[in-house]
């Protein structure tokens, strides 16, 4: 309850007291017990002080990009009879993601004295330069003596939850290759279950050999293939590497950050332009395809807590190729080279279009560009500066079939951008 300078005078005024009394002086003894008096006073001040009470707590928005606004509001009245000194306020802050967690206090918050019946709202920007679940609460009260010789804290409120999403960059969608257009979505090896015949068509680079219409062929002296609505253009698959292994030895954790906003960049790119937009990783999540924003922020949501584990490139890239093909399919990655554990051979001709973003160091970058062999008909983008992404996808998707849905700002350095 006894603040340091509490104690001091109260350990100083008993020296003196006994001084006081060992050497018979009166004064010594007076200046003591004044002392010791004004401790006990201070004491008894703020324990009959009755604090402010907290009403409501809201955090606004709930869901933001790392760098955006959220404000924390805090709602008080003053339920006695007497007008409230001055009080300190400070929250108790804490982040989680999968494998981390921090705890630290917000700044402290001086609030004005509130008069008998009074309502009262204090707000401060809660910190969002890292992404992950923050817990905001429950609030601290301070209430000191006029001379700060005692203090008293009470706890107040519930815990709050916000959710901060890594920083999205306001790219162009995956460019569609030329040529590869009418590729349609493979969803079963023997057939086309769910897809309507729309029509009939010249075979093309990449089309699926099952789907030629011999009859039609024999009549043209050339491959005719049966053409079904709906295509493999609306389909885009990212895919995000999340080894530990090869992040300690080719990225730091910046590099990793990223990692995880341009494949979140990518994911609403897609989603804005209206395709059935799926995000997997190594570490085995697989959203699904979807093109709502419950379905994006569902995306977001697993990206804000998304840390570097265990898990396989191989692995992520035969899942694909075994339960979809078709559409587009981006792989982020810091490391990628022709052996088990980082090649992107099983992708194969299953997708229409292939990009690999390949997040390296400039000296690194002849090391680690795997050779054409290993992945066939892929488009490889290198980015050396991990604040240069948006910069590089520009110009990558200005080269794609067609330009993005909307004309891109000028590059960010260092913030994201809120869809």
């Amino acid at each position: 309850m006894l603040t340091p300078a509490g104690w001091l005078l109260l350990t100083g005024s008993g020296l003196l007291v006994v001084a006081g009394r060992v050497f018979g002086s009166q004064e010594l003894l007076a200046v003591g017990i004044a002392g010791a008096a004004v401790a006990i006073l201070s004491v008894a001040y703020v324990k009959a002080r009755h604090p402010l009470r907290m009403t409501a707590r809201s955090l606004e928005p709930r869901q933001v990009h790392v760098g955006d606004e959220c404000q924390v509001i805090l709602e008080m009245a003053n339920p006695s009879r007497l007008r409230t000194p001055v009080l300190r306020l400070a929250d108790e802050i804490s982040f989680s993601t999968e494998r981390a967690t921090g705890l630290f206090r917000s700044p402290d918050l001086l609030v004005i004295p509130v008069h008998s019946g009074d309502k009262l709202a204090v707000s401060y920007r809660l910190p969002t330069e890292e992404r992950g679940r923050v817990f905001v609460g429950p609030v601290t009260l301070t209430v000191t003596d006029p001379m700060s010789m005692a203090a008293r804290h009470l706890q107040l409120g519930d815990q709050a939850e916000a959710m901060i999403y890594p920083a999205v960059f306001p790219v162009g969608p995956p460019p569609r290759l030329p040529g590869n257009t009418f590729d349609a979505v493979r969803r079963s090896p023997m057939a086309q279950s769910g897809d309507e015949l729309y029509g009939l068509r010249p075979f093309q680079r990449g089309d699926d050999p099952r789907r030629i219409h011999w009859r039609s062929s024999a009549h043209h002296d050339e491959l005719i293939v049966r053409q079904f609505e709906d295509f493999s253009h609306t389909h885009t698959t990212v895919v995000l590497d999340t080894r530990s292994a090869q992040m300690e030895a080719s990225a730091s954790r910046a590099r990793f950050e990223a990692m995880v906003s341009a494949a979140a960049s990518i994911c609403r790119a897609s989603q804005r332009r209206g395709d059935q937009t799926r995000l997997t990783t190594t570490a085995d999540f697989d959203s699904g395809f979807g093109s709502d924003s419950a379905h994006l922020h569902k995306i977001y949501e697993y990206l804000a807590l998304v840390s570097p584990g265990d898990g396989s490139l191989i692995g992520a890239v035969e899942r694909l190729g075994r339960e979809h093909g078709g559409g587009l399919v981006v792989a982020v990655t810091a490391e990628v080279n022709g052996t088990e554990s980082g090649s992107l051979v099983p992708l194969g001709t299953q997708f229409s279009s292939k990009t690999v973003v390949l997040f390296a160091d400039a000296d690194q970058t002849q090391s680690s560009q795997p050779p054409p062999a290993f992945i066939p008909g892929t488009s490889l983008l290198v980015v050396d500066d991990p604040l240069e992404f948006a910069d590089a996808w520009a110009e990558h998707s200005a080269s794609g079939e067609e330009s993005p849905t909307q004309p891109n700002p000028p590059p960010p350095t260092a913030r994201g951008h809120r869809p």
